[in-house]
């Protein structure tokens, strides 16, 4: 989890929550736009039962905010503004042919492979509080609107990297969807807590291990990790097949040894909208990663600032709301994409 300390403003001292797993907050706003949006602050006319009945009134914390596993399964791609990028890769020398006696040395080349592009994309809004409604605020409930706007662009982030651009399977730079015939990473077979579950892994593994690159030659990832990238909905499930010595074989009568016991690393996605699709990978964080994290110059972390309202006093004391509107504006704002860039390290089970 990173902390962003709270801005000049509402709470001197508090800190702003932005854990690592966020995703894109609505419509980019410009500068202008923020300005005027601001006119429509949240004031004391908004909250009626909390700031009319304060002196008897309770707040009752339910819920928090959930936090998406994309930084497990996604790697870091920089760039430096906001134009396209793209990439290519270097091919591999074809088979040295056999030379005949005293004959010439045929010459071989490499070939340039080109591959997809990434682009950066804004992420922004505001908001605003009227100067009244903050001096209303006697239980301190109103301050506290900075960390859940955060925590807002945290749960945006997540469901755009887990189903926008993970779950939805998206088509990649070579025209084929990320799972797919074309790819030979795609199956149907759900996930189930006996040998044909184990059967469906290993099915999934060698899937894997079978991939080719562009010119048809087969790849190997040294020191490769499987890892199991689930719903929630499949926790037990895949607990069993990970961790039982013995299995029910396909007629659910007999125990069989299981033969993936063991085998995989498991991330538990909140943010998946199906319960029955599940994926395996071999190389997260590697050559093979395949969705990448664009960010910009390296920031990972979003601005989370107030406005500044430029007011100058001209008899005593300060002012720290805009001149016209007595308020106090927020704004946040992150520079980040999410883009599926290869296909050979992930394998997924879209279960009808």
């Amino acid at each position: 989890m990173t902390l962003l300390a709270h801005p000049m403003g509402l709470a001197p001292g508090r800190h702003v929550r932005l854990y690592d797993g966020y995703i894109e907050a609505r419509e980019a706003v410009e500068n202008g736009d923020f300005e005027a949006d601001s006119q429509e602050a949240m004031s004391v006319s908004d909250f009626p039962t909390y700031i009319q009945t304060f002196f008897r009134h309770r707040f009752l914390d339910k819920f928090e905010e959930i936090q998406g596993a994309w930084p497990q399964y996604t790697h870091d791609f920089d760039v430096e503004d906001f134009e396209p990028q793209t990439w290519s890769t270097w091919g591999r020398f074809p088979d040295i042919p056999e030379r005949s006696p005293n004959g010439p040395y045929e010459q071989l080349a490499v070939k340039e492979l080109p591959g997809g592009q990434v682009t950066i994309r804004e992420f922004g809004a505001g908001f605003a509080l009227t100067r009244r409604l903050i001096l209303s605020d006697r239980l301190n409930k109103i301050s506290q609107l900075p960390d859940e706007f955060a925590e807002a662009l945290a749960r945006t982030m997540s469901k755009e990297a887990a189903v926008v651009k993970f779950q939805s399977n998206p088509t990649m730079y070579d025209g084929n969807a990320l799972f797919s015939s074309a790819h030979g990473n795609i199956g149907s077979t759900a996930l189930t807590a006996n040998e044909t579950g184990a059967n469906t892994l290993i099915a999934a593994e060698t899937a894997l291990e079978d991939q080719e690159d562009d010119e048809g030659y087969p790849i190997v990832v040294p020191g490769a990790t499987r890892t199991l990238i689930i719903p929630t909905e499949l926790r037990w499930i895949v607990q069993v097949l990970n961790t039982q010595e013995q299995l029910p074989n396909v007629a659910d009568t007999l125990n069989v040894p299981n033969l993936v016991r063991g085998r995989y690393t498991v991330i538990e996605e909140p943010f998946f909208t199906d319960a029955n699709n599940w994926y395996m990978s071999i190389d997260l964080k590697g050559r093979l990663g395949f969705l990448a994290h664009v960010i910009l110059n390296g920031n990972t972390t979003p601005f989370l600032g107030v406005e500044n309202p430029g007011v100058r006093a001209i008899l005593g004391g300060d002012d720290p709301y805009s001149f016209e509107f007595d308020e106090i504006g927020y704004k946040i704002r992150h520079d980040y994409n999410f883009v599926p860039t290869e296909w050979r390290g992930i394998f997924g089970a879209i279960v009808a």
